[in-house]
């Protein structure tokens, strides 16, 4: 049996990481493989156009142990998720004994080259054959630079830090009736975000509570527009996805849905913050009840690996009117009491308001020196008061789009100031 089969045949036998086997790349080169040893020039070149185009469209570097490194450790599988978990005894050790197995197999599998390929189809004998172009396998990859049980310890690692399958994959994710993950989720860090220090702080805290096993509560995170508070909970996504954190969005209107958000998430070792955004009701949306019953607990215990993170403009998250008061209630006190009392079974209500011209002034130079901009304190202050009374006030959210725009007008040799350019 030549190489060509044995890659073959210990492909064919893997166990938990069998998922390998659908996917497309790697179905195309194996039957790359059968027709190396087929004998047909004209069905072997096909195969290795299928493939190479298919290697192509997947990874930038025509690297085919680079890309079989980057589905191992994006697969779901019983030993992922079991190191994932920190699983340990006798069941996870016959894992690990499978996991080693396999992972041994698909490095015979990144091992092939194209020219050994080539090779095996005849290429000397063939100008077609020997003409094809090809793809690389000489990277770094723990498959060339680690043995089978160094091999075997790195992906337990990677599993117990980073997760298993999407999870690994993606930090944050949004909820459209299924998870899905978030490709270019918002980069912004801690360190992006100037001033509110105490507030942030206050987030910051009960975050690492959670994630470390000390309770950590519901946040409810309440203040003007363009104060931070959306931008703090998903900072805090991209400071902690080390530790284990995800961020899973969920729109107002799928609200009703959250408990099958929670039930989908309860198995997984990891930890997820249910993001809410903007949040507030009609006086007729009933699906705050929903939210109600996760905040206070319903007859299903809420899982220790989730917590509802929601930001608000309204200190009341249900809106009220005049007209309300007036109802055929008999109780209508309580009633409205109980519509009102939502933001109260939040664990903690953080509150963010719009800053003072000196704290907006503060976190204009702070974003300035970031930017490395070279423009004068009183010139910068200046021109950021009249961005302000522009833009609708003075908020963190101003301060920013004003650097950005002083950013841009310095790099095009323009004034900063409207009296300067008159």
């Amino acid at each position: 049996m030549g190489d060509l089969s044995k890659a073959r045949s210990a492909i064919d036998s893997l166990t938990v990481y069998r998922n390998l086997l659908s996917d497309e790349t790697v179905s195309r080169f194996l039957r790359l493989l059968a027709a190396a040893e087929g004998g047909d020039a004209a069905s072997f070149c096909a195969a290795y156009g299928e493939f190479f185009c298919s290697l192509a469209n997947r990874n930038a570097a025509l690297d085919m142990a680079q890309l079989l490194e980057r589905l191992v450790r994006l697969d779901d599988n019983a030993f992922s998720r079991a190191a994932a978990g920190g699983e340990e005894g006798k069941a996870y050790g016959l894992l690990r004994k499978a996991a080693e197995y396999d992972l041994a197999a698909i490095a015979t599998l990144a091992a092939i080259s194209a020219a050994q390929i080539k090779t095996a189809a005849g290429g000397a004998q063939s100008e077609a054959i020997s003409a094809l172009p090809e793809y690389a396998n000489d990277s770094k990859s723990v498959f060339s630079t680690l043995d089978r049980f160094e091999r075997t310890d790195e992906m337990e690692r990677f599993y117990r830090q980073n997760g298993f399958g999407r999870f690994a994959e993606f930090g944050a994710f949004r909820w459209t009736g299924e998870l899905i993950g978030v490709v270019n989720a918002d980069p912004v860090r801690l360190n992006d975000l100037k001033e509110y220090d105490y507030e942030r702080g206050l987030v910051v805290a009960n975050t690492l509570d959670f994630l470390e096993g000390r309770g950590g509560g519901n946040l409810l995170l309440y203040g003007d527009r363009g104060t931070g508070k959306s931008s703090t909970v998903k900072a805090l996504a991209n400071e902690y996805r080390a530790k284990g954190l995800r961020i899973v969005e969920l729109p107002l209107k799928r609200l009703p849905e959250l408990p099958a958000v929670i039930e989908t998430l309860r198995a997984i070792p990891l930890k997820f913050l249910l993001f809410l955004d903007d949040v507030s009701f009609a006086t007729d949306d009933e699906s705050f009840s929903s939210l109600k019953s996760v905040l206070e607990g319903g007859v299903v215990a809420r899982p220790e690996n989730c917590r509802v993170y929601a930001t608000s403009n309204r200190r009341h998250l249900i809106k009220e009117s005049f007209s309300d008061r007036n109802v055929d209630d008999v109780h209508a006190g309580d009633t409205m009491q109980e519509k009102l009392s939502l933001a109260d079974r939040f664990d903690q209500t953080i509150s963010f308001f719009a800053p003072g011209q000196a704290h907006y002034f503060a976190i204009v130079r702070s974003l300035a020196v970031d930017r490395r901009l070279a423009v004068p304190a009183e010139t910068l202050e200046r021109a950021a008061a009249q961005w302000a009374l522009r833009s609708g006030g003075r908020t963190p959210r101003a301060a920013r789009q004003f650097v950005d725009w002083a950013q841009a007008q310095t790099e095009q040799g323009r004034p900063l100031l409207e009296s300067e350019s008159d």
